[in-house]
């Protein structure tokens, strides 16, 4: 009985970690730590998130390479302009925030974009950001059910708090 205690107890010490970890995007130089009520599949590439309302959140992360002349920071600009901004508009969708700088503390760069589709059975949201370093680029797109405006508003919340170790 002893030993199943402890086996479980372990369980449940190692299963504690891995949900406090579950709920946060540590790839340095970059961590943001996600509500409580979301999960994250970070062995996932692009890493997949789900929020409790039924949002969906996925990051993929791009590292320079070596002898890159360019910098992740200005690869992250020609992004924006380019590929953020297509999807932002893509399948007919109207867009509620254009192609946008979003605040990142010096050194940094990001971008932002909005947009908004109507289905059958409702709203459907599309929100991107893009964060980048001189060394790496993270891009994440949230959607879900429902208006723009609102998730909009989370979403530039939970950006906000990320930090940086550079």
């Amino acid at each position: 009985m002893k030993t199943i205690r402890i086996s479980l107890a372990s369980l449940l010490l190692s299963f504690s970690a891995q949900m406090a970890h579950a709920q946060s995007v540590d790839a340095p130089p970059l961590h943001l730590q996600l509500p409580s009520t979301w999960t994250l599949d970070s062995a996932r590439r692009p890493m997949e998130g789900k929020g409790p309302d039924g949002e969906k959140m996925m990051v993929t992360i791009a590292r320079a390479l070596p002898n890159k002349t360019t910098t992740a920071r200005e690869d992250a600009h020609a992004f924006a302009q380019g590929i953020l901004k297509d999807v932002a508009s893509r399948n007919g969708k109207l867009v509620v925030r254009a192609v946008e700088e979003f605040p990142v503390p010096a050194g940094k760069t990001a971008y932002s974009s909005a947009s908004e589709s109507s289905r059958l059975f409702g709203k459907y949201y599309f929100i991107q950001y893009l964060l980048a370093s001189e060394d790496a680029m993270f891009y994440f797109t949230f959607e879900g059910k429902g208006e723009v405006l609102p998730a909009l508003k989370r979403f530039d919340a939970l950006m906000n708090e990320q930090r940086w170790d550079e």
